[in-house]
């Protein structure tokens, strides 16, 4: 049911600046990213929105979600979303994860508890850490995240590692790849070849 369903937020505000041009608009699957999560994330959510900054066109159709807050980071995307509909949940997702599919946005969805701060897979390599950047963030998140980053903190992944959350093992670790450099993108060829 589309009402019990999370809101769906790809996070784009980023400026790019490692890939030297903007990673929505990179072509993965026949289409722009942006375009492609966001169709993903509509068959998942009972509304999608584009995450980005105040300066940034986005166009209406991608329903974009301006950065309220000012803190630098991905941790701004998530409180704004919070922001502007604090009492909904956030299925959240990085717009340079290109190996992100149906299947594995089922997996989180399927795993989900609600009681819990956040959902999210965990990393099976390098300690285990969990994945902010593509999660399910309750709303009781909201007033734990603005405690944290007012404690000066803003580093989503430390939060989760302090929070009650559920983590669940990714299926494929190759899911979690994010693209932020040109010569990247080779990894995100050779991991859909295997």
């Amino acid at each position: 049911m589309k009402d019990s369903q999370p809101y769906g937020l790809i996070l784009s505000g980023g400026k790019s600046s490692r890939m030297g041009s903007d990673k929505s608009l990179i072509v993965y699957h026949e289409k722009p990213q942006c375009e492609y999560l966001f169709e993903l994330l509509t068959a998942f959510c009972s509304k999608v929105f584009t995450s980005c900054r105040k300066d940034q066109e986005v166009p209406e159709r991608f329903h974009p979600l301006y950065d309220h807050y000012d803190y630098p980071g991905p941790i701004n995307g998530i409180l704004s979303a919070f922001h502007a509909y604090p009492d909904s949940s956030w299925l959240i997702i990085a717009v340079d994860m290109p190996l992100v599919d149906e299947n594995v946005l089922k997996v989180l969805i399927e795993n989900r508890d609600k009681k819990k701060v956040a959902t999210c897979f965990k990393h099976l390599v390098e300690g285990s850490f969990p994945e902010p950047l593509l999660t399910i963030w309750e709303p009781l998140a909201y007033p734990l995240l603005l405690s944290y980053v007012n404690s000066g903190k803003i580093s989503p992944r430390g939060f989760l590692e302090m929070a009650d959350v559920k983590s669940i093992p990714v299926p494929d670790e190759r899911i979690l790849l994010n693209i932020n450099f040109p010569e990247d993108r080779f990894l995100f060829n050779n991991s859909n070849e295997g």
